[in-house]
């Protein structure tokens, strides 16, 4: 039973980590000398001091989810001859059958490529969904890409090419 498993990448965690911290230390120091910051673009030192506040509230989201990745490695995708196991550390892992799959297609947001998974039944994966949010999630990309399957390579120790030919390949191999 051969099996692929692609697991976050480090060295991403890493950089993630570094440009957290550095926009949180941005923040504070706005938040602290928004008497001196004020000009003719930001007249307010309120408003500086909201962009301060809100810099490090989301800047620590950041440190959070890099500091946890670079802990212990998540494992993203398990791709084997039955077929494709998206976050396979949940609760409800979401498997999908190469019998499910029609292709893979990719989609770019502003430079930023990601991997459609194409399948036959979006239906029953947008009703199976228990979690609200996470359906909220399926819904919009069934309705906005065409499926309800949307990876990105961003975080992981892999490219975005060689994840589309991996897929491809195993595609073609387990598909019948």
């Amino acid at each position: 039973m051969e099996s692929i498993e692609i697991f976050s990448s480090k060295k991403k965690s890493f950089l993630l980590l570094i440009g957290s911290l550095l926009f949180v230390a941005l923040g504070f120091w706005m938040f602290i000398d928004a008497e001196n910051l004020t000009g003719y673009r930001l007249p307010s030192p309120i408003l500086i001091k909201v962009f301060g506040i809100i810099s490090v509230l989301f800047f620590s989201l950041g440190i959070y989810i890099s500091s946890k990745q670079l802990v212990k490695n998540k494992l993203f995708v398990i791709i084997n001859e039955n077929g494709i196991n998206i976050n396979p550390k949940k609760n409800s892992p979401e498997f999908i059958t190469w019998k499910n799959i029609q292709g893979f297609s990719e989609l770019k947001i502003q430079s930023q490529k990601m991997v459609l998974i194409k399948v036959n039944n979006p239906d029953y994966w947008i009703q199976n969904e228990k979690n609200l949010l996470k359906k909220k999630l399926v819904q919009f990309n069934f309705s906005n890409y065409g499926s309800p399957f949307c990876l990105s390579a961003v975080s992981m120790q892999i490219t975005h090419a060689e994840l589309m030919k991996v897929l491809n390949e195993n595609l073609e191999k387990y598909k019948n």
